[in-house]
């Protein structure tokens, strides 16, 4: 019982900073609203700034993927240059 109260206690600190931060006077922009302008963007830009403002679902998951592969892309980089050095990063054990 008491592992429970102190969880919700922790959940409600939490919460805390939330509700201050809603209290304040001034005006919150409303994020599902925004929209970005697109004048004068370049052709990339110019794409992701319209998906944005068309559909907020499919920007998300589109840079949800794109962080996935860069990611990767990094990860696979910082494999080959440790295997360019020596350093073998397939096999890790571990000595308890």
């Amino acid at each position: 019982m008491r592992k429970a109260l102190i969880t919700v206690f922790n959940l409600l600190l939490l919460g805390l900073p939330a509700l201050a931060w809603a209290a304040g006077g001034e005006k919150v922009p409303d994020m599902a609203t925004r929209q970005v302008p697109d004048a004068g963007l370049g052709a990339v830009n110019h794409f992701f700034a319209q998906w944005y403002n068309n559909n907020k679902l499919v920007y998300a998951i589109i840079v949800t993927v794109i962080m996935c592969v860069v990611g990767m892309l990094i990860a696979l980089v910082a494999d080959l240059l440790l295997k360019a050095i020596g350093m073998e990063v397939s096999k890790i054990e571990h000595h308890e």
